[in-house]
Formats: structure tokens, C-alpha cells, sequence
């Protein structure tokens, strides 16, 4: 993607978020923003996880893939 155009397209966001806050009373803007801050901490925590997830599967495959295979005769 262009540059340019994400640039104008996160702008275009934070005018967004700072219209619809514009609506909300002050109290309710600030309980929006605690939601806020709550719900980017959960996605980071989830990213982490997963990374951390991706990583041990990674090498679970490279383990596997070391161990010598084993022939089994069926009788």
C-alpha cells in the first residue's frame, strides 16, 4: 500500500475517535478511555501469548524433525 494513503487513513481515524468523544459527556469520555487502554492491553497480552505459542510449536518441529524415526514392524 501507499504510504501516503495509510498515513491519511490513521488520521482519518484519530478524527474519528475525537468526534464520537466529542459527543460523550466528560465522565463518559474518560470511562471510554480506561476501556480503551484495558481492551489494547488485552490484545498486546494475547499477541504476546501467541508469539510465545508460535515459538514453542516452531521448535516442538525441530525437534521432531532431529528425532531419528523408528521402524515398526505390524504383525
Amino acid at each position: 500500500m501507499n504510504r501516503e494513503f495509510i498515513k491519511k487513513m490513521i488520521l482519518a481515524k484519530k478524527y474519528e475517535k475525537e468526534a464520537f468523544m466529542s459527543l460523550l459527556s466528560p465522565e463518559m469520555a474518560g470511562h471510554v478511555q480506561v476501556i480503551e487502554k484495558e481492551v489494547k492491553g488485552m490484545i498486546f497480552d494475547l499477541a504476546k501469548e501467541w508469539a510465545c505459542d508460535l515459538s514453542s510449536a516452531a521448535n516442538a518441529t525441530e525437534n521432531d524433525e532431529n528425532d531419528q524415526v523408528k521402524k515398526v514392524t505390524i504383525s
